[in-house]
């Protein structure tokens, strides 16, 4: 039986969020249930420690994490506002696994299942090793392009409240969707990286960043083309190109991963790894980096990851999707013979 992706994370990535994290605000969380209220005292004392989910300054979407002081596996996601515009301006500043201490409050005037934060006061606290690409990165695919159609194919980046937010990844650009009872039995049990096609309305505000509405007019306005859960625990043979998510406060070294082209245009990546033998998985780390090494001119930024172009991958092994909030499915080696470089 295979270990659920958190469980690899914990025993093989090592967790080196900041020491003092682990003081920041442990009441919001009482026997393991969060409470915003608590959270909301503690924005408007001392402050909170807080780290970057996400940054999109073209959609105007930002993102922070709240996780519990005493399980690192339990966390909620914040939307972040700035109170004025000196706060605003310094959230622009911000990039993707940066720590931060913010002061503000839960702002329970905006009717959404993910919480929004207004901060009156934000201080750089660790600033990410991969924060300087991530400021020169130029998005593919912009806000205007999903104005301007009304139905598209993603990829599931996440769900929340049961299903009734479901944010869509499509090319490179992250989608809040928000889901109507009708769908609900579909969407509250898809898993990241589920492959689904949309048919949508632009809610009409916030103007930034666009939010979606599943037509109601249409009965088939969401439709689950892939399924990344099916495949668990069988073998599998996939090939792409070679992706490396850099360290970040919350993972010690960079993890590499082939891109998969699933069809309908959406790539999917895929981890590699072994989970029971540490010195096969590093040994794998060490043989994707030596090649990566090898062609640094082909490496281009792809948002919270690099991909390299001249180095495509062919990996087989066992396939391991357990858990739906799993970052990405994985692939679980046995050898370094599972690992086959393009000639």
């Amino acid at each position: 039986m295979f270990l659920k992706n958190r469980l690899l994370t914990l025993a093989l990535a090592l967790s080196t969020l900041t020491a003092c994290a682990s003081t920041s605000c442990p009441e919001a969380y009482e026997n393991n249930v969060m409470s915003y209220e608590r959270l909301s005292t503690c924005l408007g004392g001392e402050g909170v420690l807080l780290e970057v989910h996400g940054i999109v300054p073209v959609s105007s979407m930002f993102v922070v994490t709240f996780r519990n002081p005493k399980n690192f596996f339990q966390s909620v996601h914040l939307s972040l506002l700035g109170a004025d515009q000196a706060t605003r301006n310094m959230i622009r500043t911000l990039r993707r696994h940066d720590v931060v201490l913010v002061k503000g409050w839960i702002n329970d005037e905006i009717p959404a299942p993910q919480r929004h934060l207004e901060a009156n006061s934000i201080m750089l606290i660790e600033r990410s090793p991969d924060s300087t690409a991530s400021q020169d990165y130029n998005y593919e695919a912009l806000p205007d392009v999903v104005l301007n159609m009304t139905e598209l194919t993603g990829k599931v980046h996440s769900v929340y409240a049961e299903g009734q937010v479901l944010v869509i990844e499509y090319k490179d650009m992250v989608i809040p969707v928000f889901v109507k009872e009708q769908w609900l039995e579909q969407t509250k049990s898809l898993f990241r990286g589920d492959i689904v096609a949309i048919k949508y309305v632009v809610q009409s505000g916030p103007r930034r960043p666009v939010h979606l509405n599943l037509d109601p007019k249409k009965t088939d306005s969401f439709k689950v083309l892939r399924s990344v859960v099916t495949g668990h625990g069988s073998p599998v043979k996939l090939s792409g190109k070679l992706l490396m998510f850099p360290k970040s406060p919350m993972v010690k070294f960079p993890v590499f991963a082939i891109d998969v082209d699933m069809g309908n245009g959406v790539l999917l990546p895929h981890t590699v790894l072994s989970f029971t033998d540490p010195e096969l998985f590093k040994a794998a780390r060490e043989l994707f980096q030596s090649a990566w090494d090898r062609n640094p001119s082909t490496v281009r930024n792809y948002r919270n990851k690099f991909v390299n172009d001249a180095i495509s991958v062919t990996v087989s092994g066992t396939y391991n999707m357990i858990d739906p909030g799993q970052a990405n499915p994985q692939i679980i080696i046995d050898s370094l013979s599972n690992i086959e470089f393009a000639k």
